[in-house]
């Protein structure tokens, strides 16, 4: 079977792993810290164990994976033990793997996402691993083709974004940098799809499709707090009772973390130019230097030290003003997606959220970052946005959605609502 070296054990890269050995292929699992690799190995097994409990494993399975798992404390005994399985492999012959299923070796970096720690990795596996071996990064915001810049060939590199909780989380984004060969694209996406996951491919820009496209959920509900519209829980139950979203933008950064969550939209604006539309907040950045990120330190937007979550950031409702014609579009725009029994309040932060969130996915059509097809299974899968943002805009209507985001747009002043050429005047 194919092989893979997974170079960083944390959260991420013990689950790629495990996903990998799951599905049959061996495994070498790397960590430059002490014991880290171990650590992550351990983990798998745990989780491993879970599943045999809960019937959803055999124990033969569970062993035959476990099997396939190797860990290695350096990269230079990571890259010896992945030659050695494809050696095993091909009987010595270093050769193009032609698909996923044939191919030798694949390596994939899972650590922290600072481009030069990253770069430092590549180069020393490009030097380490047969020119054979696809090299992917798994980045969520950083430039794939910056990662890959300095290696003698930038080619064999590619983005593989896998989503937390790897085995759990169906879509994996395959992101072609500029010099990325087809072939390791290709590699990319079957490996992905062999490994049951969904693959969907973007263009190397800023955010790829999901991290991109989802800014307007958190950076527009930040907005609204900011401005005092409404309060972290209205927000919340408004975008989940109106939009039919499983967690609101709040209930959802705390889940992810706010550090990480602001470093993927500073990363993302400055990369975009610092657009209005991309810029963090300043509430999110003083939570973070204040140490609240979320669930993991039991305060964020909520306080988790109760039987349920409560409110954490002082929100008040102000005056609501919005002209005569924001007034009619909002309107238009929630009668036409469905929403009743509503006040203006409620109208306008649903309508702001989500007007945010299919620009943002019709400008990312528009700048040929993916497909239709792949924007919407990848805010589907990715996110569990109920619709694709694409075929929820058409099913509202492009020229009430235009409608909408020209108000907005007139009423914020800083251009973050610039209608999409999909949703142009007509």
């Amino acid at each position: 079977m194919p092989a893979v070296l997974v170079i960083g054990a944390g959260t991420m890269g013990a689950g790629i792993a495990q996903v990998a050995a799951m599905r049959g292929w061996d495994v070498v699992l790397q960590d430059a810290a002490p014991g880290a690799a171990e650590r992550g190995a351990a983990g798998i097994r745990a989780q491993l164990d879970r599943l045999v409990e809960k019937g959803k494993m055999t124990d033969e399975a569970r062993a035959t994976a476990l099997g396939r798992l190797r860990t290695a404390a350096t990269l230079e005994d990571a890259a010896e033990g992945i030659v050695g399985l494809q050696n095993r492999q091909t009987g010595g012959r270093s050769e193009p793997c032609a698909t996923a299923e044939t191919c030798s070796a694949l390596a994939i970096e899972a650590v922290v996402e600072r481009l030069e720690v990253k770069r430092e990795i590549f180069q020393r596996l490009e030097a380490l691993l047969p020119g054979s071996t696809v090299l992917a990064t798994n980045t969520s915001s950083l430039s794939v083709s910056a990662i890959a810049e300095g290696l003698r060939d930038p080619s064999r590199v590619i983005g593989m974004h896998f989503f937390n909780p790897a085995p759990l989380m169906p879509l994996v984004e395959v992101i072609a940098g500029r010099a990325s060969a087809s072939e390791a694209v290709s590699i990319g996406t079957e490996t992905a799809r062999a490994w049951g996951k969904t693959a969907v491919r973007a263009k190397d820009t800023p955010g790829f499709i999901v991290n991109r496209v989802a800014r307007g959920y958190y950076l527009e509900a930040l907005r609204l707090l900011g401005e005092e519209i409404s309060t972290v829980e209205k927000i919340d139950r408004v975008m989940k009772e109106l939009g039919g979203f499983r967690m609101g933008p709040f209930e959802l950064m705390d889940l992810v973390g706010l550090d990480v969550n602001l470093a993927v939209s500073t990363s993302v604006w400055e990369q975009m130019n610092r657009h209005a539309r991309f810029t963090p907040h300043d509430i999110q950045r003083n939570l973070v230097a204040e140490g609240r990120l979320g669930r993991k330190t039991g305060l964020g937007f909520y306080a988790y030290d109760g039987p349920t979550p409560t409110p954490a950031v002082p929100g008040r409702k102000g005056d609501l003003a919005m002209s005569a014609e924001m007034q009619r579009a909002v309107h238009a725009f929630a009668d036409a997606a469905g929403v009743e029994d509503c006040h203006d309040a409620c109208r306008l932060i649903f309508v702001r959220v989500l007007c945010a969130v299919l620009n943002e996915a019709a400008l990312a059509l528009e700048e040929g970052v993916a497909s239709e097809a792949d924007i919407d299974t990848a805010m589907k899968l990715g996110t569990n946005y109920p619709h694709g943002p694409l075929e929820w805009a058409r099913r509202i209507g492009t020229s009430v959605v235009g409608r909408a985001l020209r108000a907005l747009n007139t009423a914020a002043g800083d251009d973050r609502y610039r209608p999409a050429k999909l949703f142009a005047a007509t």
